[in-house]
């Protein structure tokens, strides 16, 4: 049941979804949550691989992509500076502060790498202040107490490790690609681990929002069966899941090594689109209990 669509005296009378932090302008808050995440995780993963290219690339893409998003999503952009003034009643406010430090802290280590003179204390903060950026995003939605599958302690940590290691997988699969092998380090063996461990993660998410519901299953349901599935089952199960675990299954059963780039390449893209649309599932499906149990007809 759309809130905007019902008359007032309607909401939460019955289960009823959240509109605000996807719908309408709202998926401009979601792309922005999402990039901001990802690309801080494609920081820190490059950050330990020693890639130079993958630390500007995660820096661009979580400072002006997700930046970006977020701005947009603002009524007034330009006083987006009032919003930093109460770090110690706000999450809006924390996040922000962690973020700019962040994206100044990394253009300060990028500049001084492409000159040829890297201060280590720069990076490790940059690093530090990456893994703080995706746990405020994660602490954002688990701080809504009202929505039973997003107030989750586990919600945070969830999305510290979907976000590294889905960028740990681009960064080795483009690094494969480039013929860039990183000393120490065999990449084909770490894209197998890394797309095991990004499987599992995809299953955790899903037993885990299962637990949040309790008996109810509507956001389950709603992405399985609902006006979701088709984002469900061919993006996150086959393209999330399943590809990827028979690409890591022909790996252990014959040799990473004969298994062509290209290959590699699709399953990495395939989990890199996979994670947005879970989370997109999330937050899609995130919705108030109610004061009766049963589900109206537009509940979709």
């Amino acid at each position: 049941m759309l809130s905007e669509k019902m008359p007032p005296y309607e909401f939460m009378v019955y289960p009823t979804l959240q509109t605000a932090w996807i719908r309408g302008k709202g998926i401009l808050l979601f792309a922005g949550l999402f990039l901001v995440e990802f690309g801080a995780g494609v920081f820190v993963a490059a950050s330990i691989l020693e890639s130079l290219w993958g630390q500007t690339a995660g820096w661009l893409i979580s400072g002006v992509l997700g930046g970006g998003c977020h701005f947009l999503f603002l009524g007034h952009p330009f006083r987006i500076y009032r919003a930093i003034l109460r770090p110690g009643k706000s999450w809006i406010s924390r996040g922000l502060f962690i973020i700019s430090l962040f994206q100044l802290l990394a253009l300060v280590h990028l500049a001084l790498s492409y000159l040829a003179a890297p201060v280590p204390w720069v990076m490790v903060a940059a690093n530090v202040l990456a893994v703080a950026t995706i746990l405020y995003g994660g602490y954002e939605i688990a701080d809504v107490k009202s929505i039973p599958t997003w107030h989750s302690s586990f919600l945070p940590i969830q999305m510290l490790a979907r976000s590294f290691f889905i960028g740990l997988a681009v960064v080795l699969v483009v690094n494969l690609l480039l013929g860039r092998e990183t000393a120490g380090i065999d990449t084909r063996q770490w894209l197998l681990v890394t797309l095991l461990v990004n499987i599992c993660l995809f299953v955790l998410s899903l037993v885990s929002l299962a637990f949040e519901e309790g008996k109810k299953k509507l956001a389950l349901s709603m992405m399985a069966k609902g006006d979701l599935k088709r984002l469900f089952w061919p993006w996150v199960v086959a393209g999330g899941m399943i590809i990827p675990l028979i690409v890591v299954g022909y790996g252990v059963a014959v040799s990473v090594k004969e298994i062509a780039p290209a290959v590699w390449l699709i399953a990495v893209i395939l989990q890199l689109i996979g994670d947005p649309i879970l989370r997109y599932g999330l937050m899609r499906a995130g919705y108030y209990p109610g004061i009766f149990p049963g589900t109206p007809s537009d509940f979709r």
